[in-house]
């Protein structure tokens, strides 16, 4: 089964503040469950070595209790990514894609370069992803010209 978890997330920035923070993958695990996250230190020990990422409430719950910003639990990239625009923002795929009356599965089109958004949604995507219209532009243009050419093997 694939891991639908925050696909930005990374594994070494969670363990470099939890023990930043002088706490044990239990003690962080407690701390998420009082923000809401259903997870175990055994949870904190797979996302740290990488083998599995939380989804998007409960990396929102870690970074809660460890006092810092989403944005700290992802993995360094271009900050005009699409999809960590929308992570930053707290939507998740299919939340976003609803609220703009387009099927999830279009909208990770759209994230990864393979589909473009209708010009009528753009304002509204920009809006709910809190960032300027010209600051979605270049992000969904980045996404586009980042995917590689497709060619014959």
């Amino acid at each position: 089964m694939a891991n639908r978890g925050v696909s930005a997330f990374s594994a070494t920035a969670l363990r470099r503040l939890r023990t930043t923070a002088s706490l044990s993958q239990d003690d962080l695990a407690a701390m998420a469950r009082t923000r809401g996250a259903r997870v175990a230190g055994t949870h904190i020990c797979l996302y740290e070595q990488g083998r599995r990422k939380p989804q998007l409430p409960t990396a929102q719950a870690l970074a809660d209790s460890l006092r810092v910003p989403l944005d700290a639990l992802l993995s360094t990239g271009r900050s005009d990514d699409v999809q960590r625009l929308r992570l930053l923002a707290g939507w998740s795929q299919s939340a976003l894609a609803h609220r703009l009356g387009i099927a999830q599965a279009r909208w990770s089109r759209i994230e990864r370069g393979l589909s473009s958004l209708d010009e009528s949604k753009v304002r509204l995507a920009a809006e709910l992803l809190k960032v300027t219209v010209e600051q979605l532009l270049r992000s969904l243009d980045a996404a586009t010209g980042s995917r590689p050419p497709r060619g014959r093997r």
